[in-house]
């Protein structure tokens, strides 16, 4: 719009300014304002831009395009997310393993939960076994596997929401086994002392949907774990595991965590 030949009752109320005494833009953030004071969600000072709505949140806060009006950094103040990317992800967003390897001879007991590793190897000194319920157990007690456990467990230094979790597994046998997964959040133990890195009141938040069943080595077996809990406070350990009916057929486990900061 131009002014070009406005009057100033004709325009005023599209006319941007600061309520500062006519001091103009200074070290102060200020609330940008239209002709009539009607509020906007823009703040402006000499180093500072600032966006704050002023009557509801919205998912497009703050938006940037390219010019095919592609959206490519977007701030969404009702979840408190912020995106990016064509695809827009959450820009935090991080991706954990959990594994394990057939040359490990895992699970090495049938109807039992064994625990992935979180590191980038899957060398168990034996297998890690959380019992044979229909959820792993909610407790543990290091006893002479500190450090299969060690390597089994994630410490969360901070707050995380899940996202999804996928897992890819194959069968190191022709004869194929029926296999499920689940993802425990533990209390744990951090102190220096004999029961350190003992756990307790353990919570599924990640559950296979069903159990898979396997016909053996020749495929390898996708599945899509749900959700069951997606937030997950800082202090907790996370600890990944498989199931399978049978030994017969060693695993090996490829579980992807997606996961943002909160």
């Amino acid at each position: 719009m131009s002014l070009t030949g406005k009057t100033k009752a004709g325009s005023y109320k599209d006319l941007l300014q600061m309520d500062n005494s006519n001091g103009g833009v200074d070290q102060t953030v200020r609330t940008v304002v239209d002709g009539e004071g009607t509020v906007s969600a823009l703040g402006l000072a000499d180093d500072v831009v600032k966006i704050l709505p002023q009557n509801d949140d919205t998912t497009t806060t703050f938006v940037v395009t390219d010019k095919d009006n592609n959206t490519l950094l977007g701030v969404d103040s009702t979840n408190d997310l912020v995106k990016a990317g064509i695809g827009q992800h959450i820009v935090n967003t991080q991706v954990k393993g959990f594994c394990i390897t057939s040359a490990n001879s895992q699970p090495s007991t049938a109807d039992t939960w064994s625990a992935l590793s979180s590191l980038g190897s899957a060398r168990f000194g034996a297998d890690l076994q959380f019992g044979t319920g229909s959820t792993p157990d909610t407790s543990y007690t290091v006893a002479t596997t500190a450090d299969d456990l060690v390597q089994a467990i994630w410490y969360l230094p901070f707050n995380i929401t899940i996202d999804s979790v996928n897992v890819w597994f194959g069968q190191s046998a022709a004869s194929g086994e029926n296999v499920k997964f689940s993802v425990m959040s533990y209390d744990v133990v951090t102190a220096p002392t004999s029961s350190g890195g003992d756990l307790s009141n353990g919570a599924e938040v990640c559950v296979s949907p069903a159990t898979v069943t396997g016909f053996g080595y020749e495929q390898a077996y996708m599945q899509n774990l749900t959700v069951s809990t997606a937030n997950v406070d800082s202090g907790k350990a996370i600890m990944a595991f498989a199931h399978q009916n049978n030994t017969n057929s060693d695993l090996t486990v490829n579980m992807q965590l997606v996961y943002h900061l909160r």
